[in-house]
């Protein structure tokens, strides 16, 4: 066996993506032995045990996904030693030599923890990614989409919130947000972690990345000559630059699950039960009170009821899923299935999306950091660094963002932006492995035209993400089989003004990086042309417009299936208080609640969700 300081972890990378997750795991033991045996590793390089208890008949909660929602709410529910809570999760436990490394995120999404969800064949967008269609990622597992995210921990602007408020969601205004903020955050935030708008001590560490390139320092500097200011974006303004926020702790990836489940699972009160699908919410038609679940575990189907309530987790397609399998939802689509109507409510009615795009690229001449693959980075030496908390596998690889207004924003706040820059220090070129391919569904023409060159080159890129996308979908029913994926009706770039917001944005990180805090790296936009753009001639308007049809991006920020709103509200599902709209004993808690496409990433809202829907329902239930 080789020395530890050359042993390269891409193999055992690839074999994961080849074989797939069950084929791996099946060979874990010998690999277990070999770590622990030759490098002295820990066996919690495993998958994280959540137990497998005794399932009662009966629990006073049941809680369906543990996606960041789901996790905080078990935990607090479950702080009652009298109350009893059942979690139920599709999938499994992290496996943290995996899912720690945030810069393997696009590996993991190329497992089974991904649901792996596609949009229908799209006219305007992806037109460069497997059959036109974008990846709409989904995770699954303890911890959901906090394992196969990109870490970034943003809140979004203050004005959402407040909107919300003002739509008739009373206790959603930010300054009512905030103390959960607080309270859910233990931040280790260098130049704002004092500013009064960050909490400590409470179970999510959000710091600032271990590892921080040239490249992010240049950008930040970049778009200060630029005229923008710095600011911390989580202060609730958020026109201007700094550096990323991430839900990390020391490097090492902060999920739901390992933040907030891990160290109560002895809990005698708790009952974490994986890889058990939810597939009906039990629903008394005479009382319209929800008074259990079905779900099927090893091939077994079990029901179990709530004394109190159930609440859908389980992130913003499957709650919208299984509210229609049980008979909520609208009642046309719900009679095409033969689906019996509790409830005639607007369940997947609308879907809100950040659309984004890959690119501009650069290429960097004078390289001060030395990274230009991901062999270099995924060695054992490495790893055992980033062990330590330092090196770039603490990094996602995107480092500061950036959010501007665009011309063509909507709505008259002139401090409400509508696109954000990220700034990422690699490409895709940077991954020899199929996993960013398979991750991200580029086609092979444009990965073998677009980013294979790129493997021999020092290059980083930008992420535009469009805010306010004015597009607008639906979720429905594939059929009643609840193991089938849902249908999605959604179109990118209908109207062109979400074209022309990222060909701004794309304007905007071009103008950044040709101020001179780039010029020491010696950096150039890398002028290869993408596939079906070859006729347009680069950098003009229409090349990088044809460019953002092409190599469209997304980036699991999906929300408004379960809209919450009043009962005035015509497309609202949950009530403020994010009750099921006539159904009682019936809750939704996860980002499928936000009534419209939020300022920020969603992981940071899911969290939050879960602490304030937990003080709701303990209000409800007198168990203050």
């Amino acid at each position: 066996m080789r020395p530890t300081s050359v042993v390269n972890l891409v193999p055992i990378v690839t074999l994961l993506l080849l074989g797939g997750m069950r084929t791996f795991t099946d060979g874990l033991l010998d690999f277990r032995t070999m770590l622990n045996g030759f490098y002295g590793l820990p066996s919690d390089l495993f998958e994280i045990n959540y137990g497998n208890p005794k399932l009662r008949k009966e629990y006073d909660f049941v809680i369906v996904g543990a996606g960041p929602a789901g996790c905080v709410l078990a935990n607090r529910l479950s702080e009652d030693p009298s109350v009893t809570v059942l979690l139920l999760e599709i999938g499994k436990g992290e496996i943290p030599v995996f899912s720690d490394p945030p810069l393997l995120g696009p590996t993991l999404a190329s497992t089974d923890y991904n649901f792996g969800y596609q949009t229908e064949v799209q006219r305007y967008g992806c037109q460069g990614l497997r059959g036109k269609r974008c990846s709409w990622a989904h995770g699954r597992g303890v911890g959901g989409s906090s394992i196969i995210n990109n870490v970034i921990f943003t809140r979004g602007n203050k004005r959402d919130y407040d909107a919300w408020a003002r739509a008739g969601n009373p206790g959603w205004s930010w300054d009512e947000i905030m103390p959960y903020y607080k309270k859910l955050e233990n931040a280790n935030i260098k130049d704002f972690g004092d500013n009064g708008f960050h909490g400590k001590g409470g179970r999510l560490s959000v710091e600032d990345c271990p590892f921080r390139s040239k490249i992010a320092e240049a950008f930040v500097a970049g778009a200060q000559q630029a005229g923008y200011r710095y600011l911390d974006y989580n202060s609730g303004d958020l026109i201007g630059v700094s550096f990323l926020q991430a839900h990390t702790r020391n490097g090492r990836r902060a999920t739901g699950g390992n933040s907030y489940l891990k160290d109560i699972v002895h809990r005698p009160n708790l009952h974490i039960m994986t890889r058990s699908w939810a597939t009906k919410v039990l629903i008394d038609s005479r009382t319209k009170e929800a008074t259990g679940v079905q779900f099927v575990r090893e091939r077994r189907s079990y029901v179990v009821n709530a004394r109190r309530e159930v609440i859908l987790s389980a992130g913003a397609f499957e709650s919208a899923k299984l509210l229609m399998l049980s008979g909520v939802g609208p009642s046309k689509q719900l009679q095409r299935f033969g689906i019996k109507v509790l409830k005639d409510l607007p369940v997947g009615e609308q879907v809100t999306e950040h659309g984004g795009v890959f690119g501009p690229v650069f290429v960097v001449n004078n390289d001060p950091d030395g990274l230009r693959s991901l062999e270099q980075v995924a060695t054992m030496s490495e790893f055992m660094r980033f062990r330590n908390g330092s090196g770039p596998m603490t990094s996602n690889s995107v480092e500061s963002l950036l959010y501007v207004r665009s011309p063509v924003a909507e709505d008259p706040d002139p401090d409400l932006p509508d696109v954000e820059i990220m700034q990422s220090y690699l490409t895709f070129g940077f991954d020899s492995s199929p996993s960013t391919k398979f991750a991200y569904q580029l086609s092979d023409e444009v990965d073998k035209a677009y980013f294979r060159p790129l493997q021999k080159m020092r290059a980083f890129m930008y992420l535009p993400l469009l805010l306010k996308a004015r597009a607008r979908g639906q979720v429905r029913l594939k059929s009643t089989n609840p193991f089938h994926h849902p249908e999605f009706k959604y179109q990118y770039f209908e109207d062109d003004r979400d074209v022309e917001a990222l060909v701004y944005g794309i304007l905007q990180a071009i103008r950044v990086t040709s101020q001179p805090a780039f010029e020491k790296l010696g950096v150039e936009l890398y002028a290869n042309k993408v596939p079906g753009c070859q006729h347009l001639k680069f950098n003009t308007l229409d090349y990088w417009r044809c460019h953002v049809r092409t190599l469209t991006a997304t980036f699991q920020h999906q929300v408004a299936t379960c809209k919450m709103g009043p009962a005035s509200d015509p497309e609202a599902v949950v009530d403020p208080r994010l009750r099921v709209h006539g159904i009682r004993r019936l809750r939704v808690a996860d980002i499928g609640i936000i009534p419209d496409s939020p300022t920020g990433h969603t992981s940071a809202h899911s969290f939050v969700i879960g602490e304030k829907a937990a003080d709701l329902i303990k209000e409800d239930n007198s168990l203050f």
